[in-house]
């Protein structure tokens, strides 16, 4: 059995004398802005690639692969990371450094040195004794 409605609480107050429950009217909420921004940090995320993606997309990307390229630039550092960031995956580079693709050989020798014993020789004194 679930909770009662207002209209029949209501009946029941009446016929026992009691004042009656008024209904709460919806709650009304106000927009935070009229300004015509994204939701959260995914969809601006995406509306940026979407104006990237433009016809505009296709200079931003020549321009940086200019400045890149350009040795007298101040930017050159920055645009030579970004287009590095994009050309080579992340796991390739850190499989560089870690070494995680590499051969290693080991070659072992068939025989293991022997090592003779040394005789000790008695030291003398200086005195010949």
């Amino acid at each position: 059995m679930g909770r009662r409605s207002i209209e029949k609480t209501n009946e029941i107050r009446s016929k026992a004398g009691l004042p009656l429950i008024k209904r709460k009217p919806p709650k009304v909420y106000k927009k935070k802005s009229d300004a015509i921004l994204p939701v959260s940090k995914k969809k601006r995320h995406q509306e940026i690639l979407a104006g990237m993606l433009n016809i505009k997309g296709k200079r931003v990307v020549d321009k940086v692969l200019e400045k890149a390229m350009n040795d007298n630039d101040d930017d050159q550092m920055a645009c030579l990371k970004i287009v590095m960031d994009r050309i080579l995956p992340t796991d390739y580079v850190k499989n560089m450094k870690g070494g995680g693709n590499q051969i290693q050989i080991q070659i072992s020798g068939i025989d293991t040195p022997k090592i003779d014993e040394v005789n000790t020789i008695d030291m003398e004194t200086a005195d010949g004794e």
